[in-house]
């Protein structure tokens, strides 16, 4: 009696694992993989006809200026960013009249002077962070990524009393790539 119990446990064991593994199975093949946007994605060194592109729109900031001395790893990332000079390469733009320069909480465009008036409350040195608002593309058949940074934003450091950041304000923001948004 006892046998017949045992097999018979056993078989129904093995009928319930068959049973998983073919659901499992039979998931697996039902899986369909969206298609990608494959084509010309806009002028570049790259062979636009195998480019796919990665993301239409990816947003994310970053941080360009150490924000603590006992930070080796940060210091080490930052030692090559010459962030004095995107920030007056970006202001040079605005004052030269070949950029807009936009406030990043109305999206309304600034005027020269309202820039200048920002420049006054916060020196270009308290620049500590921007943020890009990107396009990415792979290469499949080089297997090369690139991008293109269609806008940026200067964000200042906000300092507590011990002299530490404890936040950022967004500055102005740039378009590169829209040409409806600069003169």
């Amino acid at each position: 009696m006892k046998s017949i119990t045992s097999l018979a446990l056993s078989l129904l064991f093995i009928f319930i694992l068959n049973s998983c593994e073919n659901t499992e199975n039979n998931q697996k093949e039902e899986v369909k993989i969206p298609p990608v946007k494959i084509g010309a994605f806009y002028e570049t060194e790259l062979d636009s006809g195998n480019s796919v592109i990665i993301a239409d729109t990816i947003i994310y900031d970053v941080t360009i200026k150490n924000t603590s001395k006992e930070d080796d790893w940060q210091e080490f990332c930052l030692k090559n960013v010459d962030r004095t000079a995107l920030a007056n390469i970006i202001f040079n733009g605005i004052y030269n009249g070949k950029l807009t320069a936009y406030d990043y909480q109305q999206e309304s465009p600034m005027t020269i002077e309202e820039v200048k008036e920002l420049e006054k409350e916060f020196s270009r040195d308290q620049i500590g962070k921007m943020q890009f608002i990107e396009e990415w593309f792979f290469d499949e058949k080089d297997m090369t990524m690139g991008k293109r940074v269609n806008e940026v934003m200067l964000a200042y450091e906000i300092l507590n009393l011990d002299g530490e950041v404890r936040a950022y304000k967004a500055g102005v923001k740039v378009y590169l790539t829209d040409k409806s948004k600069n003169p």
